[in-house]
C-alpha cells in the first residue's frame, strides 16, 4: 500500500439551474414489463450486431489507409534529403 496522499479536488459551479419535471400524481414512473426474447430474436440480434462490427472495421480501415494524394514519393537529390511521411 502506498503511503502517498492522494490530492484531488472538487470543485462546483456558483451557478445553480433549475428544472422543472412532472410531480409524481401527474407522470407515471412504473417500470414496464420487459418482454421476453425467443431464441429467434436472440439468434437475430447476435447476427445483426456481428453484421455492424464487421461494417464498421471496414469503415474504420478505410479511414486510416492514406488518401492517394497523401502517399509522397520520398525524393533524394545531391543537395538535399527528403524523408515523407
Amino acid at each position: 500500500m502506498s503511503t502517498e496522499r492522494c490530492h484531488k479536488k472538487v470543485r462546483f459551479s456558483c451557478d445553480v439551474e433549475f428544472i422543472s419535471t412532472f410531480a409524481n400524481e401527474e407522470y407515471d414512473r412504473t417500470a414496464q414489463e420487459v418482454a421476453k426474447l425467443s431464441y429467434t430474436d436472440m439468434y437475430e440480434l447476435l447476427t445483426l450486431k456481428a453484421e455492424w462490427r464487421r461494417e464498421t472495421e471496414q469503415v474504420e480501415k478505410q479511414l486510416t489507409k492514406p488518401a492517394p494524394e497523401q502517399q509522397k514519393p520520398c525524393v533524394i537529390s545531391q543537395t538535399a534529403c527528403e524523408i515523407c511521411i
